[in-house]
């Protein structure tokens, strides 16, 4: 497996630019990414909106970024991460999605809670996207159970600001395995918050 992707998400930062943080576990053989925008959940008509960042091709940990600064209009966008590696195979990772409003719009009438979404898609095959919110900065974990109650893949995350997130859940195991069809739970916390929800994964 070239690149072990362990989470990609997207955040609105403190200037009103969408942030792209992805993180990969092990990479081998990769040139490089590119991250995809469109208006729709489309991947056919999406834009690439970023120069290759180059990738490292290391066996440990390692997390990039990217800042969309090219968003005008209101919205929800959806993005893609593309990685390509040196034989010249491509791969998509995502979409993860993110609603945006400029500056202008004012403050939104409803406050911004904490808060775990439905998956999207559910059932799902192979990909998802787990979408939360927080009503102030915390670090946040994710874990994943099978049904009988193991937990089968975990993400953390560290929000140094209120907003909404998400990532993108590959249908895989915490050691890249691909998971068997089945009911799943997925659970976030987030200081004293902590909730359940169950999705779907028929292949």
């Amino acid at each position: 497996m070239p690149i072990e992707l362990s989470s990609f998400t997207a955040a609105i930062s403190a200037d009103n630019y969408v942030n792209l943080t992805w993180v990969t576990q092990t990479e081998t053989g990769v040139q490089g990414f590119y991250v995809l925008r469109n208006d729709s959940d489309d991947l056919a008509t999406a834009l690439t909106v970023s120069e290759l960042v180059p990738a490292t091709n290391t066996s440990q940990q390692q997390t990039y970024a990217f800042t969309d600064r090219e968003l005008q209009e209101e919205g929800t966008y959806y993005y893609w991460l593309q990685n390509t590696d040196l034989d010249g195979t491509v791969d998509f990772h995502g979409p993860v999605s993110i609603a945006y409003s400029s500056l202008g719009a004012g403050t939104p009438s409803i406050p911004l809670a904490t808060a775990l979404y439905p998956a999207y898609p559910n059932p799902f095959n192979p990909s998802t996207t787990l979408s939360y919110s927080l009503a102030e900065p915390s670090a946040v974990g994710i874990d994943i159970y099978n049904q009988r109650g193991q937990i089968v893949r975990s993400y953390s995350q560290d929000h140094s600001a209120a907003g909404h997130f998400s990532l993108s859940f590959d249908g895989r195991d915490s050691n890249g395995e691909p998971l068997s069809s089945g009911i799943y739970l997925y659970r976030m916390r987030a200081g004293a918050f902590s909730q359940f929800r169950k999705m779907v994964l028929c292949k």
